[in-house]
């Protein structure tokens, strides 16, 4: 009985270790933009990203709370719309909502400018998202930049952690 408990034990704790070890989805390019809304107030932005799931099981975040910023400028907040669900070791194409402030991103943009008009700029996305697999939770921090050059051009970003 006693040995039964061990083995039951052991296996439990190297599961729960495995289970620690999620790592962020990685951003691999952006397929498509949309503004979808201008106001006074707010720009609202559709935006279609490929993401990739480095771990060896598939991935669902259900909410983010990832701001948007230009030269340390917040601009607004990346939204998920409904769960995203990643397979393993695969890439994913992601609908996101992007909130943009009219009048931070008017300020990022100014401040910007001379980044925007030689398309060397960045575009930096920090938060967290909540991600599952199974029933364990892990909130995953979310740290990338993205080249404006790379989303006017339309050619292909680098990989970077999200």
């Amino acid at each position: 009985m006693t040995k039964t408990r061990l083995t039951i034990i052991c296996l439990l704790t190297v599961l729960l270790q495995s289970c620690g070890n999620i790592m962020p989805p990685e951003f691999a390019g952006i397929n498509a933009i949309d503004v979808t809304e201008i106001r006074l107030s707010q720009i609202t932005v559709r935006v279609n990203v490929t993401v990739y799931n480095p771990n060896r099981h598939k991935i669902t975040v259900k909410n983010a709370d990832i701001d948007v910023a230009m030269r340390d400028i917040r601009a607004g907040k990346l939204l998920i719309g409904e769960p995203i669900t990643m397979a393993a070791r695969s890439h994913a194409n992601c609908d996101f909502t992007l909130k943009l402030s009219t009048i931070e991103t008017f300020r990022a943009g100014i401040s910007a400018a001379d980044e925007l008009f030689a398309k060397n700029g960045e575009i930096k996305f920090s938060g967290t998202a909540e991600g599952e697999y199974g029933i364990f939770k892990r909130k995953l921090d979310i740290d990338t930049t993205v080249k404006i050059g790379d989303i006017v051009s339309g050619t292909k970003p680098q990989q970077h952690d999200l």
